[in-house]
């Protein structure tokens, strides 16, 4: 059995819609993969299900304690369970800073097909960019890049992703991608598994023991190829060799990452707040760098700072958030018992506290009763 559904993105016209089928039993994640890939999205951002008055998404645990709504783990639900009578209608939403709201609807529940693999059946016009700024930035874009002689088309050029086309759509170019990630896209109990075979995993002494069996030629092959095999592994070996000069430029990289979230070059600031701090923890894994990592952790704060007097209050998750670094800041410059710390950024966290004077829920306060625990005021 297979699902048979269409998936239009509003507020957009020409419609930009799709048909595909996939399994019922695979889970609002699996669903949101399929989604993306059917659509042509780049999987960057949170997303969220709302069926029949739930909210099924990906449950942040960070803020669990402050969610006033239920939010069902998306990871866990399955959609037949929530979807199961032909012309269902339901909402899938993409990317809470550009908003894109997406209708769905279970046209067909065919019995008769077998084979669980997701497939695009049919469909009209291209996915928009990401980032592009929501339905609004979306027709601006396309205004522009329309118009010869307009100000920003040659800004609008040098951004979109190449061989970008507005009413470009392929089926065969959407299956083939599903086809490559099909394991994933389908129900874990139909996932075919060789048999008789274990999990391998290398262990410290098994990656040791081979270590010692390699002639130099062979480890310099070996650490070339690790190399090659990622952008992390690329910067981790750049820290390891280069020193304090990667470190320093990996700084500045992660620097951009967490500011753009607050203010980017263009638009306004998605306070896709998990991407940032997420950016911290993978520089301070990458190099062992605490010292720059504390200091990407006050960036973090000042931005916000910056950011709520720059557009008045946010919410009560957003403060949390920044006292809840600014704390970790905080105890970091307490174990330190040279002190060192505490000099090099006494003024930048004291000015934090004076710049948030005024502002609500609590958020100065707060802010004050933990800077007033600095052990060496």
């Amino acid at each position: 059995m297979v699902y048979r559904c269409r998936i239009e993105l509003n507020e957009i016209a020409p419609k930009i819609w799709r048909e595909f089928q996939f399994h019922p039993d695979v889970t609002f994640h699996q669903l949101h993969k399929i989604i993306q890939s059917v659509m042509g999205w780049e999987n960057y951002h949170l997303y969220e299900f709302h069926v029949k008055e739930k909210v099924i998404g990906l449950p942040d645990p960070t803020f669990a304690d402050m969610e006033d709504r239920e939010v069902l783990n998306a990871r866990r639900e399955i959609v037949q369970k929530h979807v199961h009578e032909e012309n269902t209608v339901f909402t899938y939403v993409y990317d809470f800073g550009d908003d894109w709201q997406h209708t769905v609807t279970l046209i067909k529940i065919d019995a008769s097909t077998s084979d669980p693999a997701p497939l695009c059946l049919d469909g009209a016009r291209g996915c928009p960019q990401e980032d592009v700024g929501g339905v609004w930035g979306h027709q601006h874009m396309l205004e522009v890049l329309l118009t010869p002689n307009h100000p920003e088309r040659d800004h609008f050029i040098g951004w979109v992703r190449e061989g970008y086309d507005p009413e470009h759509f392929s089926c065969e170019e959407v299956n083939q991608e599903l086809e490559r990630q099909k394991d994933k896209l389908i129900p874990k109990s139909l996932v075919k598994r060789p048999v008789g075979k274990k999990p391998v995993k290398l262990t410290k002494s098994a990656l040791n023991k081979h270590l010692k069996q390699l002639n130099s030629d062979q480890l310099i092959d070996l650490v070339k190829a690790c190399y090659g095999a990622s952008k992390d592994m690329e910067k981790f070996l750049a820290v390891r060799i280069l020193g304090d000069e990667a470190v320093e430029s990996l700084f500045q990289e992660y620097c951009k990452k967490v500011e753009k979230e607050f203010f980017p070059e263009r638009g306004f600031g998605k306070l896709r707040l998990q991407e940032a701090k997420h950016a911290i923890s993978e520089f301070e894994r990458l190099t062992g760098n605490s010292r720059y990592a504390l200091e990407l952790k006050l960036v973090y704060v000042e931005n916000g700072v910056d950011f709520t007097l720059s557009y008045g209050d946010i919410d009560e998750r957003f403060y949390y958030s920044m006292v809840s670094m600014y704390a970790d800041i905080i105890d970091q410059v307490n174990e330190d018992e040279t002190a060192e710390l505490f000099d090099e950024f006494e003024e930048r966290l004291e000015a934090v506290v004076s710049k948030t004077e005024g502002i609500g829920w609590g958020f100065h306060d707060n802010l004050a009763n933990l800077h007033a625990q600095i052990r060496w005021i």
